[in-house]
C-alpha cells in the first residue's frame, strides 16, 4: 500500500527521531525537505513570506567594525565598558537608576541559553543548600537537561504554580512561557515574589522575550510604554520584595541577531549590598571555568552597540514585537469560533502555542506540508511562520483548528 505524502513524512520523523535528532531538529530537517513545506517550528523571527527576518543591522555594522579592530590576534575584553553597559541594560529593561548598585551584570558567551545555566551555577554555589530545579510544568525542556549536567534534581509544577520547598531553585518564565506563550497573570507574578520573599529564596526569572507579552498593544501604547509594563509587571515584584534573583537575559530575540548569536546578559540582583562581593568573586570563576571571559567579536559589537546605538536597538526590537503583532491579530482573526480560539485571548502571547492534538495529527498536519513541533501529544507553533496572504493562511489556520484543541 502505497503511503499518504503525511505518513511518509511521519515515517522519516520516526527514523530521525531513532539516530537521536531531538524534536525542533526534525522539524526543520522533513520541512527542508519538502519543497511546499511551510515551517511552523524553527525558533526565529519569520517574516510574512516564511523566510527569516533580517539579522539586527545595528549589530551587523558593529560586528564588521569589530572584526576589522580584530587584526591582531590578541585577547580583547569588555570589562572596562561594564558599569556603562549595566546602565543601558537597565535602561533598556527599564530597571530605576536607583537600583544599579544592587546589579552585577555577566556575558556569557552562549546567549539565552548560557545566562540561564550560568544563573543556576551561580545560585548552586551561593546557596549549597539547594539540591532540587522547580520549573513551571510545559516550560522550555532544556531546563530539565540543564539539572541533569549540573547533577541536581528536578520538579515541575503546574499552573500558576508558587515554588516554595525546602532546598528547591524555582525558575519562573518572566514573560510569555516558551514554549505555551501563556502569560501568568500580575496576581500571581506578586504572590510568587511575596513567598520568595518571606523564605528569603533565591529564584531565577528567565526572561528571553522582553516585551513580547504586550506586542498587542503596540497601536494603542508606544514601545517605552510597553516595556515600562512588562518591567512592572514581570521584574518589579521582585525588586520591591528584595528578592535576590538572577534575570536571565536574550537579546537574540528582542534584536533579532539569531545567525550572530551575541552574548546572553545576567543581572543579578543582590538587595543585601554585603553580600554583592560574595556574588561577583563566584560569577567570575564560574565565567572564567566555562571560557565566557574570552569574548566573541558579535559579544564586544553588542556590547558596543548597546551602548552607543541603543536607540537604534530600540527600534529593532520594536520591529520584532511589530511582527509578533501582526500574527496575532491575523491568528486571532482566523481562529475565531475553532477549538484553538483560546490560544489568541490576552492570556497567551509571544512567539508560540502549543495545544493539544487530536490522535495521528501529526501526520494529518504533514500531508497538508505543514511543520510544526510535535511532542507529548502537544503541537508547537511558531505563530510568525503564517504567511500574510490571507487565502493561505486560512487554510493553515483551519488545519490546526481541526486537529489541535
Amino acid at each position: 500500500m502505497d503511503l499518504t505524502f503525511g505518513q511518509a513524512v511521519q515515517k522519516e520523523v520516526l527514523r530521525l527521531a531513532a539516530e537521536g535528532k531531538d524534536t525542533n531538529q526534525i522539524a526543520k530537517i522533513v520541512c527542508d525537505q519538502d519543497p511546499k513545506g511551510y515551517n511552523y517550528g524553527i525558533g526565529i523571527m519569520l517574516d510574512g513570506n516564511g523566510q527569516p527576518m533580517s539579522s539586527s543591522p545595528t549589530l551587523l555594522e558593529y560586528t564588521h567594525t569589530e572584526l576589522d579592530n580584530s587584526r591582531y590576534g590578541n585577547y580583547m575584553s569588555s570589562t572596562s565598558l561594564m558599569n556603562d553597559l549595566t546602565m543601558a541594560i537597565l535602561q533598556w529593561q527599564r530597571i530605576p537608576k536607583i537600583y544599579q548598585e544592587h546589579f552585577t551584570l555577566l556575558l556569557p558567551s552562549d546567549a539565552g541559553t548560557g545566562a540561564v545555566r550560568t544563573a543556576i551555577e551561580t545560585a548552586l554555589l551561593l546557596h549549597p543548600n539547594l539540591n532540587t530545579l522547580g520549573a513551571e510544568e510545559l516550560g522550555w525542556p532544556v531546563y530539565k537537561s540543564i539539572a541533569k549536567v549540573v547533577r541536581i534534581g528536578y520538579k515541575e509544577f503546574g499552573d500558576d504554580g508558587i515554588m516554595a520547598e525546602q532546598g528547591l531553585l524555582p525558575v519562573y518564565q518572566a514573560g510569555p512561557m516558551n514554549p505555551t506563550g501563556q502569560v501568568r497573570h500580575p496576581k500571581v507574578i506578586a504572590a510568587r515574589a511575596k513567598t520568595a520573599a518571606e523564605q528569603y529564596t533565591f529564584v531565577v526569572l528567565d526572561r528571553a522575550y522582553s516585551g513580547f507579552e504586550y506586542a498587542r498593544l503596540l497601536a494603542t501604547h508606544s514601545y517605552d510604554e510597553i516595556m515600562r509594563i512588562s518591567y512592572e509587571q514581570q521584574i518589579k515584584p521582585f525588586i520591591e520584595r528584595k528578592v535576590p534573583f538572577a534575570l536571565a537575559l536574550s537579546p537574540t530575540k528582542s534584536f533579532v541577531s539569531f545567525a550572530l548569536r551575541p552574548c546572553g546578559l545576567l543581572l543579578l540582583f543582590s538587595p543585601d549590598l554585603s553580600k554583592k562581593q560574595e556574588t561577583t568573586h563566584i560569577t567570575n570563576i564560574i565565567l572564567r571555568a566555562r571560557g565566557s571571559s574570552f569574548e566573541h567579536p558579535t559579544t564586544r559589537a553588542f556590547v558596543k552597540a548597546m551602548i552607543h546605538d541603543s536607540g537604534r536597538l530600540e527600534a529593532e526590537h520594536r520591529i520584532a514585537l511589530e511582527r509578533v503583532a501582526a500574527a496575532e491579530t491575523l491568528w486571532r482573526k482566523l481562529a475565531q469560533g475553532t477549538n484553538i480560539e483560546y490560544q489568541f485571548s490576552d492570556e497567551y502571547a509571544g512567539l508560540f502555542r502549543n495545544p493539544k492534538t487530536w490522535e495521528d495529527a501529526s501526520t494529518h498536519i504533514y500531508n497538508e506540508h505543514l511543520y510544526p513541533v510535535f511532542s507529548n501529544n502537544r503541537c508547537r507553533q511558531n505563530i510568525t511562520g503564517i504567511p500574510d496572504n490571507e487565502e493561505i493562511a486560512h487554510r493553515h489556520v483551519t488545519v490546526f483548528a481541526e486537529h489541535c484543541y
